[in-house]
């Protein structure tokens, strides 16, 4: 399987995702940088190789949102995942919604 990098410009954002590998639940992970084909979600003490399915799962803007997506590459700080189908719509509530002010965080998606 070839994994592609996303090519969009992502959005600054910051929420907490728990992600599932194989029945199992990751302690919370966060949510830096969001497009509509992926997101970087920070995490310490991780490791998962590229092309490795997980789902995330989170509760932001009135709703649940549970999503498939893949690993395109992780290091010691997170992982950039790929959904399986993009989110047009949950792209568009992160551009909608206030947000308090950051700076950018490397991992573009």
């Amino acid at each position: 399987m070839t994994l592609e990098h996303c090519h969009s410009t992502g959005y600054p954002v910051e929420f907490e995702v728990t992600m599932g590998y194989r029945q199992r639940r990751f302690p919370v992970a966060h949510a830096r940088n969001l497009s509509p084909q992926g997101i970087y979600v920070q995490i310490a003490n991780l490791t998962l190789p590229p092309g490795t399915l997980i789902e995330i799962e989170f509760d932001r803007w009135g709703r649940r949102w549970l999503i498939p997506a893949i690993v395109v590459y992780g290091d010691t700080h997170g992982f950039r995942l790929k959904f399986q189908t993009p989110q047009p719509e949950l792209y568009r509530y992160a551009k909608t919604a206030p947000a308090a002010p950051r700076s950018p965080v490397a991992g573009d998606c």
